[in-house]
């Protein structure tokens, strides 16, 4: 979230039903019902974990800070 532009940046790296791993990202302006939505397949969970840190670096050279989300329970590493 960049509190000074009142802009917001989602990245999430998901495995599907299938084992395929992606790496979707959402950004808009907060308050507002428009944005956008991306998904980039990768290769496996390392490749899409190294595209998360890549993302974050860069939004946070944008003034945007990191705000953690609760998922859903599952734990990934198990």
């Amino acid at each position: 979230m960049n509190a000074e532009t009142f802009r917001y940046y989602q990245a999430d790296l998901i495995q599907d039903l299938f084992g395929e791993w992606s790496v979707i990202t959402a950004w808009g302006g907060l308050g507002t019902c428009r944005g956008q939505l991306r998904k980039v397949w990768v290769a496996n969970r390392e490749e899409g974990e190294k595209q998360l840190l890549a993302i974050d670096k860069r939004r946070r050279q944008r003034g945007y800070c990191s705000i953690p989300h609760e998922h859903d329970g599952d734990d990934m590493d198990a």
